[in-house]
């Protein structure tokens, strides 16, 4: 008697949003996101640094809205009117606000990435950037969470 024996190949798969903004469309798991929200006016700091657009009110908190083209490019413009806001979970144990927001330029999008959908992309990174890939036809920016969440950090000790 034969016995056929079936192989079947797993494929991690990981569950990601694309989040486009000024400049960059961002890759994160979907594990970052709390919320995506509508635009809604956002509260600017004077003196602020070029990344943060300011401060909104979301569940009852106030979370600093951050504009990722300002930790490359100082003087990139803000998102002022983006087409919505994604709320974001601390990615670390750190000191600073447990959420943030990122302003997006668009509506972000779910996929399911396999290895084979990668390609590494050889462009220069900025500091916020860990990486570029190729997903498909798009490029797309794996932003260093470490870094962004330090820098809200930091501005969070400075407004006291």
């Amino acid at each position: 008697m034969n016995t056929a024996v079936a192989v079947v190949e797993e494929t991690s798969e990981l569950s990601c949003v694309i989040i486009p903004t000024i400049g960059a469309q961002l890759l994160l798991p979907n594990v970052c996101v709390a919320e995506i929200m509508p635009w809604r006016r956002v509260k600017p700091l004077p003196s602020a640094p070029a990344w943060c657009s300011g401060l909104v009110g979301w569940r009852g908190r106030t979370v600093p809205v951050i504009h990722y083209a300002g930790f490359a490019d100082a003087s990139a413009p803000a998102a002022a009117t983006a087409r919505c806001l994604v709320i974001m979970n601390r990615s670390r144990n750190s000191s600073g606000p447990a959420f943030y927001a990122v302003a997006a330029t668009g509506l972000p999008r779910m996929l399911q990435l396999v290895d084979d959908d990668l390609l590494n992309a050889d462009v220069e990174l900025g500091s916020a950037d860990v990486m570029q890939l190729q997903v498909g036809t798009e490029l797309a920016t794996i932003p260093n969470l470490g870094y962004v969440e330090d820098k809200i950090a930091e501005l969070e000790r400075a407004l006291g």
